[in-house]
Order: structure tokens, then C-alpha cells, then sequence
């Protein structure tokens, strides 16, 4: 069975992975660095595919003769086309829930790092520089959180530990875990008006895209701080950066982008943005545990065996 690898992230963490593939049977290609080109052709026979980022679009997919498996190194599913997977009679599979407690640190850790200007502050140290940095606070604020599943919620439980009141948005209904948490339901609009952090923790759709633009940063506090550990497209950048340079809002956070890497340089510039290049998902314990979830299915499919965490339903042509 061929199996195409293209995310660099698959077995960093999980010395000897891949020899124990090809021990199971697997005819194991690694194409890293990513090439389109040259997926073109190795997909062309292939009967599993282990994804990160890249893009499993509609014309690359109809290359593909054979290939009965994309498995997501991670969760978000925005890189590939659900439809035409589907239409093809391929499974769609990810890792739910591997990196939820990784996203969540980083999430709060962007939150400390914009109010307290970190990363400037270790900048100016390092290049023996000495000046004051007003701040403010997180502990007693008022965290509003936008998407309360498993990342949401763990956001929310970091919050309680700052003292947060945590207001949350969501479009599903209240969890058990939720209401133990007592994050208070309200709307979108007095989220955003009630908040002093917002964090925003929804997958990348038709209804989510540039949820928040133009309309939404006026409904923003000024000192409000936005952090965004989702995907880049939730927020319209051009809005952002008139949002941040006019000071409509005090800063934001950012792990994700519309594009990446991030070919905005003129947000990138300003001084009330700290950003890190997509690493949420990326501990050494979140990884490993992506993996294993990754080439489970990945055997379940040599063995003929039902696949687990599979988000589509194929019809075949």
C-alpha cells in the first residue's frame, strides 16, 4: 500500500515511525519539502495520503486513481476539498482533540504577550536597550470567547485561573462542561462590546469567513485585545490593521493568517501585533499524539478495518 507523507510534522516526535510502516507493508514516500509537481504524479497510484497544510484541492484529487484515505495531521480540515474527496469515494479523517491544551497555551500566552508588550520588551533588553512598558492586566478582566468547543473551553478554564469573568458565543448548545465553568452566553455583538480579551475559536467556513471586519472592530472596546489561534481567515485582515493603527482597538494576537506565510507586511509592522507562525498545534506531546491518531487509520485501511474520525461521507461516481 502507498502512503505519501507531506507533512513534516508526522513522526518528529515518534523516533522509528515510518520504519514501522514499511515493517506493516507501507510503501512509504516522503515529499518534504512539499512539491505539487511532483504530488501530481506520486498521487496518481497512491492509496493513503498523511496531510498537514497543503492543499487537497479538486484538481490535484482527480490525479488521484486509487487513494482511498487522506488522513489530517491535526484537525482543521480547510485545506482539503471535502466534495470532491467524497465524490471520489475518499475518506477524510483528522485528530480530533490531540492539540486542544497546545492551541489553549498559546491562546493565553498571546494574550500575556500583547497587554504586557513581551515580545518588544525582550527585543529592547537583548539589544541593550532599557526602557518602561505600561501595560495592563489580565487577571480580573472579562475574556469573551468566540466558539466554545474543546479549544474554547480550555481557554476558559486558563481564564478562571486569571480570575476572568468569561463571557462565550457559540451557535451549538450549551456543553455540560460549559455550564460547570459557568461561561455566561450572550451574543455575538455583547461579546464583543463586554470584552476586554477575545478569543476567537471557530473552524474556517462559509459562515465564519471575515466574521470579524470592519463592523466588528467598532463594536470593540479601544483598549480590547484580540487573539486568534483559529485560522487566519475568520478575521479580515485590511480590517485589522485600520483597526490597529487607528488604536479603535489596543492589539491583537495572531497565530493564523489569511495567507501564509503572512504577505501583509504592512500589519505585520505594527507594533501592537505580535504574531508566531501557526505553531498552536505544535508541542512535542501535541505532535506525537497526531501522529499516532494519523497512521491508526492509516493501518485500519491496510487491514481493512472500519476508519475512526471520519468528517465526510463518500458518494461515489
Amino acid at each position: 500500500m502507498k502512503v505519501i507523507i507531506t507533512t513534516p510534522s508526522f513522526g518528529k516526535f515518534h523516533n522509528g515511525l515510518v520504519e514501522e510502516m514499511e515493517e506493516k507493508g507501507c510503501d512509504v514516500i516522503k515529499l518534504i519539502p512539499y512539491s505539487r509537481e511532483q504530488m501530481l504524479v506520486e498521487i496518481i497510484d497512491a492509496d493513503a495520503w498523511i496531510i498537514g497544510l497543503e492543499n487537497a484541492d479538486k484538481d490535484l484529487l482527480q490525479h488521484a486513481k486509487q487513494l482511498k484515505l487522506i488522513a489530517k495531521h491535526g484537525v482543521g480540515i480547510d485545506n482539503i476539498d471535502i466534495e470532491a474527496a467524497s465524490a471520489r469515494g475518499i475518506a477524510v479523517t483528522n485528530a480530533p482533540g490531540t492539540n486542544n491544551d497546545a492551541v489553549a497555551d498559546l491562546a493565553f500566552g498571546l494574550m500575556l504577550s500583547v497587554a504586557r508588550s513581551l515580545p518588544e520588551a525582550n527585543r529592547l533588553v537583548k539589544g541593550n536597550g532599557w526602557s518602561r512598558f505600561d501595560g495592563v492586566s489580565v487577571w480580573g478582566k472579562t475574556l469573551g470567547i468566540i466558539g466554545l468547543g474543546a479549544i474554547g473551553r480550555g481557554v476558559a478554564k486558563r481564564g478562571k485561573g486569571f480570575n476572568m469573568d468569561v463571557l462565550g458565543y457559540d451557535v451549538s448548545p450549551p456543553s455540560p462542561e460549559e455550564e460547570e465553568l459557568n461561561i455566561v452566553r450572550v451574543s455575538l455583538n455583547e461579546l464583543l462590546q463586554a470584552s476586554d480579551y477575545i478569543s476567537l475559536h471557530v473552524p474556517l467556513n462559509q459562515y465564519t469567513r471575515s466574521m470579524i471586519s470592519e463592523n466588528e472592530f467598532s463594536l470593540m472596546k479601544p483598549n480590547a485585545i484580540l487573539i486568534n489561534t483559529a485560522r487566519g481567515g475568520i478575521i479580515d485582515e485590511k480590517a485589522l490593521y485600520e483597526a490597529l493603527l487607528e488604536s479603535k482597538i489596543r492589539g491583537c494576537g495572531l497565530d493564523v493568517f489569511e495567507k501564509e506565510p503572512p504577505v501583509y507586511p504592512e500589519l505585520i509592522e505594527l507594533k501592537n501585533l505580535v504574531v508566531t507562525p501557526h505553531i498552536g498545534a505544535y508541542t512535542n506531546e501535541a505532535v506525537q499524539l497526531t501522529s499516532e491518531i494519523s497512521l491508526e487509520n492509516v493501518y485500519r485501511l491496510l487491514n481493512g478495518e472500519t476508519l475512526k474520525n471520519v468528517v465526510n461521507e463518500m458518494k461515489l461516481v
